[in-house]
């Protein structure tokens, strides 16, 4: 145990070194260099997804198996919150393909939506196995809890309406592109709902030590799903470039994922 403890601790150090540098690596594009465009700008975008590698590899290899992997409702999750960071650094690697490559403008649709529209389901099963291990079922047996199961839902999804959904026109010519238009903020909201519901409906497991490691996982959740947002709108006023902000808030949101991944390892310990 002692061994995992530290090798557990290795790793987060691991990730967080690796933050560190990118956050140094993207102050030097944006204040020394200040580069909006060209090779350095796309290079920190194909590098900073060896976060999420890092986190994903440790938590398929190490912390799910602690858990029993595919036997058990938590190793489920934890593998599918896995594979969402997988898909988030493959739909940034054909993103980096595009750009670095190819050396064209992206488009909209392409393979990179495969990876970064994954990451809804992947997430969103996460969050329900999550849910199922926190007791939120028997939660919902109470009335507290049927309302919440009811507004919470509802106000996320009112919160992407406002956001993004109301702006958005359908067009049937292009039947990919607008499903993908409605379904990267609506379908997102859903799984930040069932992420919120999971947290706010959990009895307490294993003697409590779950819920503050599945609040991690939601706060991590929740800063995807603002990025993302945040993303769709910097490209709809036309002011997204690699490297940009945007690109330090998607490290940001997957070095968090993949600690709170790696903090699972703890707990399999101590149960």
């Amino acid at each position: 145990m002692k061994e995992v403890t530290k090798t557990n601790s290795k790793v987060v150090y691991l990730i967080v070194t690796c933050y560190v540098l990118f956050v140094v690596f993207w102050l030097y594009i944006n204040f020394v260099a200040g580069s909006q465009e060209g090779f350095i700008n796309n290079l920190y975008g194909a590098l900073y997804p060896i976060i999420s590698i890092i986190g994903a590899g440790y938590g398929i290899f190490v912390v799910s198996k602690k858990w029993g992997m595919w036997k058990s409702v938590v190793g489920r999750a934890i593998l599918f919150v896995c594979l969402g960071l997988l898909g988030e650094a493959f739909g940034q690697w054909a993103w980096s393909y595009f750009t670095i490559v190819k050396e064209v403008e992206v488009p909209y649709p392409s393979i990179a939506d495969i990876g970064y529209f994954s990451i809804i389901p992947f997430y969103g099963l996460a969050m329900y196995h999550f849910a199922k291990a926190s007791g939120v079922k028997i939660s919902l047996q109470s009335f507290v809890g049927k309302v919440q199961a009811i507004l919470v839902p509802l106000g996320m999804m009112a919160i992407a309406f406002f956001l993004f959904l109301k702006n958005i026109e359908v067009d049937f010519s292009q039947p990919l592109k607008t499903f993908l238009d409605f379904g990267y903020p609506g379908f997102e909201a859903i799984a930040v709902s069932i992420g919120i519901l999971t947290y706010s409906l959990s009895r307490g497991v294993l003697g409590g030590k779950m819920k503050p490691k599945v609040l991690f996982i939601v706060v991590a959740l929740i800063a995807q799903y603002v990025t993302d947002y945040t993303f769709l709108y910097t490209v709809g006023v036309e002011t997204y470039y690699n490297a940009g902000i945007v690109d330090l808030m998607y490290t940001t949101s997957l070095m968090m994922m993949s600690i709170a991944v790696a903090s699972f390892a703890k707990i399999g310990e101590d149960s």
